[in-house]
């Protein structure tokens, strides 16, 4: 008797294991991957628009594989850079809140380089 309750516990484990959990729905996993794609988006905007404000500064940098900026050189050194930051700079406006520029802060190992800009990262 004990075995019969062991095996019919197991069937309605496996049974109800085997249903397709919401999670894994097709329709789920087509948003995950959307999700993915707007985020390689996104970081690939922001290493274009860092890349660009430094070349509109004439300031030297190294990318690294991941195409981040991984160097800037400030007069003869090289810094390596450990973050980047992209703050907004807002303006009300008629419509809401406008984006007027950006400032961008840079942090090194010793140090924390900033720099404002009126480029949009779009």
């Amino acid at each position: 008797m004990k075995g019969r309750a062991l095996v019919l516990s197991a069937i309605i484990f496996l049974a109800a294991f085997a249903a397709a959990p919401p999670w894994a729905s097709s329709e789920n996993y087509g948003q995950l991957r959307a999700l993915k794609r707007r985020a390689a988006t996104v970081t690939r905007q922001k290493n274009d628009f860092v890349a660009r404000v430094l070349h509109s500064y004439n300031i030297q940098y190294q990318l690294t594989k991941e195409g981040v900026v991984g160097r800037l050189q400030i007069g003869n050194n090289w810094l390596d850079v450990n973050r980047i930051e992209i703050v907004p700079l807002v303006q009300e406006g008629e419509h809401g809140l406008q984006v007027m520029g950006h400032e961008i802060f840079f942090y090194t190992e010793g140090e924390i380089l900033h720099l404002v800009s009126a480029l949009t990262i779009r």
